[in-house]
């Protein structure tokens, strides 16, 4: 019996430390605010609204507050980083209304935007604008023809019945000036509703600051295929913490003990 429990424990140890592995390699972003980038199986119509019920449902459902939830994939086809972004409380066309985008690429976070980090805004949904940060703030520069594609409108989804404005949001990773590399990579995900300022503006991670890139959010991986049938942003970040949590347990017991590894 005792060897049988050995056996398991020992196989949980492995996978605990696999997952500790790939969660050791975040650097800057948020761990508890992250998720895996999967390939898209489908094509993504960048027109503001569902195209089709199962359109976005290729990566996870990740639920901010009962204002905003987004999803994020990466489609092989296009090299592109994809996303679409839902304000459920929002719709009314403002001139001060955005939506903000912005990424760590190198994930080496930081209290002030540095050369690899990146934050890109549509204002009044209308106009694109982009920055690059200088080490103290940003300096807005111009994209490649392409790199950036958008679109968004007032229209329901499958996640909210209710028309409100709906953001599709398309980067190419292979071309242009930003070009994040395979993840992790940060990332922050704000929009702000001109006509309900007294609710503020609408972030992931909750609290982040655009100008802080240590305490955004973050694509922790590429999935490697599709998304497993069945497994949820939350079981996923369950199992990360499981296994953290294992793993810093063991090796605690192996430092208090005196063995130390080569």
């Amino acid at each position: 019996m005792k060897r049988a429990l050995l056996v398991v424990f020992s196989i949980l140890m492995l996978c605990s430390l696999l997952l500790l592995i790939t969660v050791g390699t975040t650097m800057a972003g948020l761990q508890e605010y992250s998720y895996i980038e999967y390939d898209a199986q489908g094509t993504t119509t960048l027109d503001g609204m569902w195209t089709s019920d199962d359109e976005w449902t290729d990566g996870p459902l990740i639920t901010v507050s009962e204002n905003l939830s987004f999803t994020g994939v990466i489609n092989l086809a296009t090299t592109a980083q994809e996303n679409v972004v839902e304000f459920f409380t929002d719709n009314t066309n403002d001139t001060g209304d955005y939506w903000q985008i912005c990424i760590d690429s190198n994930n080496d976070g930081g209290t002030a935007p540095g050369t690899d980090d990146w934050r890109i805004e549509v204002v009044g949904h209308t106009t694109l604008m982009v920055y690059q940060g200088t080490g103290t703030g940003w300096t807005e520069v111009t994209p490649a023809e392409g790199e950036i594609l958008w679109a968004d409108s007032i229209s329901a989804s499958p996640w909210n019945s209710t028309p409100h404005w709906i953001f599709e949001f398309h980067l190419e990773k292979l071309s242009g000036i930003i070009m994040p590399p395979q993840p992790p990579n940060g990332l922050r995900i704000a929009c702000y509703d001109a006509s309900n300022s007294e609710a503020g503006v609408q972030e992931w991670a909750p609290n982040s600051e655009r100008d802080v890139p240590e305490g955004w959010g973050l694509i922790s991986m590429y999935g490697n295929g599709p998304i497993p049938e069945g497994l949820t942003f939350t079981v996923m970040v369950l199992l990360s913490s499981v296994s953290v949590l294992i793993a810093s347990r063991y090796f605690r017991k192996r430092s208090s003990s005196g063995k130390r590894g080569k």
